[in-house]
């Protein structure tokens, strides 16, 4: 029997750099290439390799090929590499610092939105996050749509008709999304999806699915979430539909917005503070740091205790306004009367 000697750490160098970048490395996944790296100067050379990275982030991101994108990456420290290191982890909420007003002046957003493995929509837009002339942004609710409103996406995606609830529950199984946020100016990227769906429920207003990707954010004694939704339909609304045919599924809406326990939108100011937080967040957390279907429950518990809370809290406000308007009408009447 052949006896390998495995004392020589330096037998990896005997392989053509070729063939290490081009039939190992390339089947490695991010985190496994940032471990292989590690392991020597040699393989850190290689593993540090542009090119690497870049076929690494498109394959992962493909709406990252944008033009627009593509610009704002070649400006980060180590280019792709750095890039993949923001955006790949989830990221923890870091307070942002107060001297930055307002925290940044412009916000780039990649999305990509899959159905069982399949990409099915993907798009690239900027906004501008200064408050102009009118300062309009920052008091304004906050609201980004990726979609036209009389714009739809045809997909692959059909309805069999049948059981409804069954159908829902498969979409938000099969849905995936990565929404990720790009500073170009302090050369950032966070991914502020929990990529796995946490809710889908139909909207009776519109008869559309509305599947909900949640990002907790602790904020001391506040909570905020940054919700990203995508709203599917067929080319009438569901409302005007027999169930028991079914159809092809559009995708009517794509949508991020920042909200707060009681339900209601942040402003511009508030909310780009959040997403500020979230960019410059620690990416050490390997548990989702609030994202995911567990967290979003327990966020959505805490809203109800919240609300109930509040509703005692108002009633015994009525009930002591009721008391002492009361009581004010006794004395009225009894100093009336005894005159």
């Amino acid at each position: 029997m052949a006896y390998v000697d495995y004392s020589n750490t330096d037998s990896i160098s005997t392989l053509h750099p070729d063939i290490i970048q081009t039939q190992i490395l390339t089947r490695l996944d991010g985190p496994t290439l940032t471990s292989t790296a590690s392991t020597s100067s040699y393989l850190q050379t290689l593993c540090t390799e542009q090119k690497l990275w870049q076929e690494l982030s498109t394959a992962t991101w493909p709406s990252i090929n944008d033009p627009l994108v593509v610009k704002a990456i070649s400006s980060f420290p180590s280019g792709y590499r750095s890039f993949f290191a923001d955006s790949y982890p989830f990221s923890e909420y870091t307070r942002p610092s107060e001297n930055d007003d307002p925290p940044t002046t412009r916000l780039i957003s990649a999305v990509d939105l899959y159905y069982r493995g399949e990409l099915i929509y993907s798009k690239v837009q900027e906004m501008e996050t200064e408050s102009g002339k009118g300062g309009w942004f920052l008091s304004a609710p906050f609201r980004v749509d990726m979609l036209d409103p009389r714009e739809s996406v045809n997909t692959r995606v059909r309805y069999p008709g049948g059981d409804y609830e069954a159908w829902v529950r498969d979409m938000e199984e099969s849905m995936k999304l990565n929404w990720i946020l790009i500073d170009p100016v302090k050369k950032r990227a966070v991914n502020i999806s929990s990529r796995d769906a946490v809710s889908a429920k139909r909207n009776w207003l519109t008869g559309d699915l509305e599947i909900r990707f949640s990002t907790v954010v602790e904020m001391g004694r506040r909570a905020a979430e940054v919700a990203t939704v995508v709203s599917c339909g067929s080319a009438e609304t569901w409302k005007e539909v027999d169930e028991e045919v079914g159809g092809e599924v559009h995708v009517r809406e794509v949508r991020l917005g920042v909200e707060d326990i009681e339900g209601k939108c942040l402003k511009g100011r508030e909310s780009v503070l959040v997403l500020q937080g979230l960019l410059e967040g620690k990416r050490s957390c390997k548990d989702g740091c609030g994202r995911g279907k567990g967290r979003y429950e327990e966020y959505v518990e805490m809203k109800t205790q919240w609300r109930k809370k509040k509703e005692r809290r108002e009633k015994a406000q009525d009930t002591i306004c009721m008391v002492f308007g009361f009581s004010l009408f006794v004395l009225l009447w009894s100093f009336i009367l005894l005159r």
